[in-house]
């Protein structure tokens, strides 16, 4: 939205003025409104995408915010003139940007005029300033009632007929937001700072914005997070999937073009000083990588002849516009009929035909390099038969990936987490439980509770009943865990192996987690006695041997776990060190009531912390306490 920055003006009441005086409303607007430009960036790269143009000098012109200058144009009927005027005023602005071409212009469209808009005349106006139409992409803000506008399907048809991008401004905070999305699909999505602001600590946002992410992706629509102010916010919507960023993290908007840049280093530095980041599948990505010389819009037909010639090895071409951003692909078989007629080729290279390369260009799913293989089937499986998807890098072409590869690709990402999961819960195994830890640990900015779990008894159950009704056993606690600990979001779910098994929570209140566990460990110790014979669940237990070779009476099994509670600065060392802490928290936990202890590991003050021993705060045992108490062990 066309927003100023916060700071305090008089109100029209408070200066005893009227918002025009005798000059002109349209005069004074051209001397006195300006645009300033911010950048959209990738939110992997800092590579710009583009720039919105957000306007100033309403308060000059004596008005109280850019909203009450509309009304007031409005009631002098000047909504169209303004709108003329700005729209110049923007691209032209816009056009003063080094390779201008190169980007997009947002530019939010006032919703009083959708059903007077002319989009022949910007895009005559794009024209005179060397712009092609898809630089312009209009905002229709979600705080307007679009879905209420009957000619609003023919409107945004007749948008994308002269090419130019839409958006969805303000996405979640106006009206019929999804009616919106699924009656007129846009280009982009830009999700409201309501959900970005603190979205590093609010749980409910941040799984808001990605289930919104998420379909968004399914359409084939990118996602952009608006008003990112700080490091948390940004790596929070990396982690939910946004792909572009807009913020005053990134730049505030500029009036100076020379502020400007094209790309903005500091969101690469953030990226990889993210020490919670991995891998990811780039690595895999790149290896399934074609690089297929594209044409260009521009490039004539005979053009496409040739590419086809020269490179037999493969069946599509991927057209570019003028900015390297992808259009499609041309096909072979689309073009086979004029290739192999006897007159077909020269017909569509005869001038009098008028046929250019969009013409035969098919619409083909677009990734980031950056994106998961997950992210790549989605947006294969939500066109209907792709010959494969497009890959870019900051939006520009960089290789195409056929369906055949991208199975290949699913395989051995299959292959990968197979040996990365327990064979026999597919729960993660070790290795990602090493990695959450190690993360857990030098993690600055949030506070996480890692969660030890170990079943009481289990040896004697094993041996008694045998290895099958064991495994059945280690199968309930993994279904349970799933069901009360939904994995995603705040919550890891691990398998160390046998029956062990690990959790970490990240922001989530230790309240929260307390109860969580407890129902877990409760439901547990009723479900798992169905596992016994009648006669042993009646005794309470059964005969068998300890872990040291004498035959006792052994209850019946549940589950105990040890809690450790980490914050920022903690004064833990490495892994190894917290095994030591947890090793022995495990012991308490197996001779507590129910079976669940906590432990909190201070931050270090002036070095000073946690000891690897465990010496800092003390053991609590909740089956003791009332909630709000804490007891030294």
């Amino acid at each position: 939205m066309n927003r100023s920055p916060h700071r305090s003006v008089p109100t029209v009441a408070e200066r005893g003025v009227e918002p025009v005086a005798r000059v002109p409303l349209i005069e004074r607007a051209r001397e006195t409104l300006r645009y300033a430009l911010q950048p959209i960036v990738n939110i992997h790269t800092g590579g710009v995408y583009g720039f919105e143009a957000l306007l100033r000098g309403a308060a000059e012109l004596g008005f109280d915010d850019i909203d009450a200058l509309f009304v007031r144009a409005a009631q002098l009927g000047l909504t169209r003139d303004l709108d003329r005027h700005l729209r110049a005023l923007a691209v032209a602005q816009f056009a003063r940007l080094p390779n201008a071409a190169r980007y997009r212009l947002f530019f939010n469209l006032d919703p009083r005029l959708l059903t007077q808009d002319r989009p022949e005349e910007t895009r005559a106006l794009l024209a005179s300033q060397g712009l092609a139409a898809d630089a312009l992409c209009f905002e229709l803000s979600e705080r307007a009632d679009l879905a209420a506008t009957p000619e609003m399907a023919g409107l945004v048809a007749d948008y994308r007929r002269h090419r130019f991008q839409i958006a969805i401004d303000d996405f979640g905070t106006g009206y019929a937001g999804l009616r919106l999305l699924y009656e007129h699909p846009p280009d982009l999505l830009k999700i409201d700072r309501f959900f970005i602001s603190g979205i590093a600590d609010d749980h409910k946002k941040r799984l808001f914005v990605a289930n919104t992410v998420q379909l968004a992706h399914v359409m084939g629509i990118s996602v952009i997070a608006e008003g990112v102010e700080t490091e948390r916010e940004l790596l929070a919507c990396k982690e939910a999937g946004c792909d572009l960023v807009q913020g005053y993290l990134i730049a505030r908007p500029q009036l100076a073009i020379e502020a400007l840049r094209s790309g903005y280093q500091r969101i690469a530095e953030i990226n990889d000083q993210d020490r919670r980041e991995t891998q990811g599948d780039r690595a895999l990505i790149e290896a399934c990588l074609q690089q297929i010389a594209p044409l260009h819009e521009a490039d004539g037909v005979k053009a496409m002849f040739e590419a086809f010639r020269q490179d037999q090895g493969h069946h599509v071409v991927p057209v570019l516009d003028q900015a390297d951003r992808p259009l499609g692909l041309i096909l072979e078989a689309d073009i086979r009929e004029f290739i192999y007629s006897i007159y077909g080729r020269d017909l569509i290279l005869n001038r009098a035909y008028a046929r250019s390369l969009r013409d035969f260009v098919r619409s083909c799913p677009v990734v980031d390099i950056h994106d998961s293989a997950e992210r790549l089937v989605e947006a294969y499986s939500a066109n209907v038969n792709p010959a494969g998807l497009l890959v870019t890098l900051d939006g520009r072409y960089l290789g195409f990936i056929s369906a055949m590869s991208l199975l290949q690709l699913i395989e051995q990402k299959n292959l990968a987490a197979a040996r990365d999961q327990n064979p026999l819960t597919k729960l993660p195994g070790n290795n990602p439980i090493h990695e959450y830890v190690s993360r857990a640990l030098e993690e600055e900015a949030s506070t996480r509770c890692l969660v030890y779990l170990d079943f009481d008894n289990f040896k004697a159950f094993n041996d008694h009943y045998g290895f099958r009704r064991g495994d059945r056993a280690i199968l309930m606690f993994a279904e349970l865990l799933r069901k009360h600990l939904p994995i995603g979001g705040p919550w890891f779910v691990g398998h160390i192996g046998g029956d062990d098994f690990f959790v970490g929570i990240c922001d989530l209140s230790r309240g929260a987690v307390v109860e969580r566990l407890g129902a877990l460990l409760e439901t547990f110790r009723c479900d798992v006695q169905s596992l016994y014979d009648p006669q042993d669940r009646e005794r309470g237990y059964i005969r068998a041997h300890d872990r040291y070779g004498q035959e006792r009476d052994m209850p019946l099994m549940r589950c105990s776990a040890a809690l450790l509670e980490v914050h920022p600065g903690h004064g833990c060392g490495g892994v190894e060190d917290l095994a030591r802490i947890i090793a022995e928290m495990k012991h308490q936990a197996k001779a507590d009531a129910a079976g669940l202890v906590l432990r909190r590991l201070p931050p270090c003050v002036d070095g000073v912390g946690a000891s690897p021993a465990g010496r800092g705060e003390g053991v609590e045992r909740p089956s003791e306490q009332r909630p709000d108490r804490r007891a030294e062990q």
